[in-house]
């Protein structure tokens, strides 16, 4: 081998070392970097923190762990969620180290760029990788947050066996109600060849995903792939029938749905040619016993609404999804519900969740025959929802 030779490969092995090896040094320099921020005066911390373009990628994730503010900020989750996800995905979902960088800051890659929409040049430029290794470890990361929908985009209660406690002051009238379904569009980046079919009614091109969501704001299945341009109805109609984690309704359950979806047995829609959304109730109350369920439905089903737009507030990757294939486009979709789920476990959501259905002016009255009305509703839950519907509907009728 002659000397140049020699001199070349020397040069590309150092390259490829202070690239990818940085991690143990980095390492050491955190652990040094961290004791001084402990050290100094909350000012002093503060100056410290406002140096982090300084550091490198994986010092600048622990500065951001040592700090309860800036870590919500650029990862949308506080150190102990973080660490808990990282725990999760180590122990149960494949996320590993290497030798050339370590899980921790590949967390914290894949977390920022979805968090705070950072394409992968920013990533590489903010934790001084290439952009070769940053695409690498957002799909290592990606992977396991998949892995990771599997467990927790699931109702904790497969059986449904209680009424949420939010519906109890409706009792018995929504006693059967477990949660709402409604589709979103996610935007996304296409070729061109391709265009045409991503293109939904509103004239931008999206996957239309399909949602279950419980009274606490969790999705309990989702749906993701289609193009923006199918419906909402055959989206549910093959779910229903195509996959396998899909949470059908017991015996006596439903989901509430918009007049989008068809009224059948375990999915309560609206009555249609009367006002439903609460906008419309705005200036003028329900007038008649069609209204006030409208009222009542819109109120309740508008949990998935708000689910949706506390999912696209934390997650920005979602207000825009970047060229990548469509079916990892879809995975970044499936990995943001799931990360929606888990910070609404570990009450990292952001919002507050107290009362979600506080449109409602109609108090509940004490009735005197609530036993009987439980037994009747027993009874019919083999009839078909119109049946259903209008039994609640007289029953809020006479509480109005």
């Amino acid at each position: 081998m002659s000397t140049s030779e020699t001199s070349s490969n020397t040069s590309s092995s150092t390259a490829h070392f202070d690239d990818e090896s940085a991690t143990w040094w980095d390492m050491g320099g955190t652990v040094g970097l961290l004791a001084a921020v402990a050290a100094s005066s909350s000012s002093g911390m503060e100056d410290a923190l406002t140096q982090l373009n300084e550091l490198t990628g994986r010092q600048w994730v622990e500065c951001n762990l040592a700090n309860s503010k800036k870590c919500y900020k650029n990862f949308r989750l506080h150190p102990a969620a973080f660490n808990l996800l990282h725990a999760t995905l180590v122990a149960n979902h494949g996320l590993k180290s290497t030798c050339q960088c370590d899980s921790i800051e590949a967390l914290g890659m894949f977390l920022w760029a979805c968090g705070t929409r950072q394409s992968h040049r920013q990533v590489a430029d903010r934790f001084g990788r290439s952009i070769d290794t940053v695409s690498r470890k957002f799909g290592e990361v990606l992977d396991a947050v998949v892995s990771f929908s599997r467990t927790i985009l699931r109702p904790k209660d497969p059986t449904f066996s209680s009424v949420h406690h939010k519906l109890k002051k409706y009792s018995p009238y929504f006693d059967g109600c477990i949660g709402a379904i409604d589709g979103t569009h996610i935007p996304v980046t296409v070729l061109e060849p391709a265009h045409d079919d991503f293109i939904n009614r509103k004239g931008f091109t999206s996957q239309n995903v399909l949602a279950v969501c419980d009274m606490d704001m969790r999705f309990t299945f989702v749906a993701t792939g289609k193009r923006g341009g199918v419906h909402d109805a055959a989206l549910l109609k093959e779910a229903m029938r195509r996959a396998d984690n899909f949470p059908h309704p017991p015996q006596g359950k439903y989901y509430l749905v918009d007049s989008g979806y068809p009224l059948r047995k375990g999915y309560l829609a609206p009555y249609r040619k009367n006002r439903y959304h609460l906008s419309e109730f705005e200036e003028k109350g329900p007038q008649n016993l069609s209204e006030i369920f409208n009222y009542h439905h819109s109120s309740l089903r508008t949990v998935v609404e708000r689910a949706f737009g506390v999912l696209k507030n934390k997650w920005p990757i979602l207000k825009g999804i970047p060229l990548y294939s469509e079916d990892k486009q879809s995975k970044i979709i499936l990995a943001c519900f799931a990360l929606h789920n888990f910070a609404m476990d570990n009450n990292e959501h952001g919002v507050d969740t107290g009362d979600l259905f506080h449109h409602s002016p109609y108090g509940r009255t004490t009735g005197e025959h609530i036993d009987s009305a439980q037994q009747w509703l027993a009874a019919t839950s083999n009839d078909d929802m119109i049946t259903v519907r209008d039994w609640i509907a007289t029953g809020l009728f006479s509480l109005a």
